[in-house]
């Protein structure tokens, strides 16, 4: 599957989603089957942008700022210890 048909398909899941935990395990779950995670976040995250609250209900607005919040924390890289 091509990085964008994943990431349509990610939104769509996020869309159903109906909990932050389910949000959260999407997110993980794309990450982990994603050949290109970087790629495929930064996609996730630009489509969310473009995702207006008219466009949705307010569980699945939630759900967007949860995934990308969720996104934010998979990208950043480790804390290296002092």
């Amino acid at each position: 599957m091509r990085t964008s048909e994943q990431a349509l398909s990610v939104i769509e899941d996020i869309k159903k989603a109906f909990n932050d935990t389910t949000v959260e395990a999407i997110v993980s779950a794309a990450a982990e089957i994603a050949t290109n995670k970087r790629l495929l976040f930064e996609q996730l995250d630009l489509l969310i942008s473009k995702i207006s609250p008219l466009e949705c209900d307010s569980q699945q607005w939630r759900n967007f700022r949860i995934a990308r919040i969720n996104l934010g924390k998979l990208l950043m890289p480790e804390a290296i210890p002092c």
